[in-house]
């Protein structure tokens, strides 16, 4: 009767490995829709990876538009202003051993560094406000990012995630909870 009680400690650790273990693939993948109760979303649900999803298409259709977006403004607080000013103050780094010529005078040292970081700052510019968004319009990007929406199969990384993931996940934690419960029916028959 007291060795069914030390065994006790290894069933329940065996369990407690095997819900851990489904309990992350629950909060992965189920449920694969929202719920509602009196018109209240139940709070996660659907589960995360199908909410991450949507969540990555919509993060890329919003930053797609507002590349294209700030491209097209000339606002100094946009994000394509911010890489032009960067690449600006690098040449300007970059461009700095023109001050160090003693033979020019400063007047002239300080046209040619301008000049110099100005140049570079005008490819960034011209590269970043007209040649990415024509290729962007040319490719169709937005297209791709629905291609992709409808090609992220969540059966296809459900599959692969029990397949792989899931199945030497739960050898680990059984083996886990095993060596625990062992560890602890060891311990009640020492102490018992």
């Amino acid at each position: 009767m007291v060795f069914l009680k030390g065994l006790t400690f290894i069933l329940f650790n065996l369990l407690l490995g095997f819900l851990i273990i489904n309990s992350i693939r629950a909060i992965l993948f189920f449920p694969r829709h929202k719920i509602y109760v009196f018109n209240k979303k139940v709070p996660g649900t659907p589960g995360l990876l199908y909410r991450k999803k949507e969540w990555l298409i919509n993060k890329l259709h919003t930053s797609l538009h507002d590349y294209i977006s700030s491209c097209q403004t000339r606002n100094g607080r946009t994000l394509v202003s911010r890489w032009e000013n960067r690449v600006f103050d690098s040449a300007w780094e970059k461009f700095s051993f023109i001050d160090d010529i003693r033979l020019l005078p400063r007047k002239l040292r300080n046209k040619l560094h301008y000049i110099f970081a100005l140049f570079f700052y005008e490819i960034a510019r011209q590269f970043l406000r007209s040649f990415v968004p024509y290729l962007l319009e040319k490719y169709h990007a937005d297209k791709y990012i629905v291609l992709l929406d409808h090609k992220l199969d969540m059966e296809i990384i459900t599959g692969y995630y029990n397949r792989y993931i899931n199945r030497y996940l739960m050898y680990f934690f059984l083996f886990l909870g095993f060596v625990i419960g062992l560890i602890n029916m060891v311990w009640f028959f020492i102490i018992g």
